[in-house]
């Protein structure tokens, strides 16, 4: 079975689907963080947190609304949500606009 046969039969699969939101988030907030030159250790600092925290965040871990909102907050980024339909033709997203998108289909 090819990558994009097995990939269609799992397109809505709810880990499926999971998985992939959290490794969306994970890489718009390490985006973010590129775009502001922060870096993990000053991420942690900024929150309160330790360094290993940090790592659990991006690593893809069970990352909740609540702990986004405290990531944003330290970043000093104004965030929306905004869910929509995955288009055919975006493969990545951008932050510029300070947008966390979900891509739904």
């Amino acid at each position: 079975m090819a990558l994009k046969d097995l990939l269609n039969e799992y397109r809505f699969d709810e880990e499926f689907i999971y998985e992939g939101l959290l490794l969306d988030i994970s890489s718009q907030l390490k985006k973010l963080m590129e775009e502001k030159g922060i870096t993990k250790k000053e991420l942690a600092e900024r929150m309160g947190v330790s360094p290993s925290y940090i790592t659990k965040i991006f690593g893809g871990n069970n990352i909740s609304l609540k702990t986004i909102a405290k990531v944003l907050s330290a970043l000093e980024v104004d965030a929306t949500l905004e869910i929509k339909k995955k288009s055919e033709n975006s493969t990545e997203t951008s932050v510029n606009d300070k947008k966390i998108l979900v891509f739904i289909d």
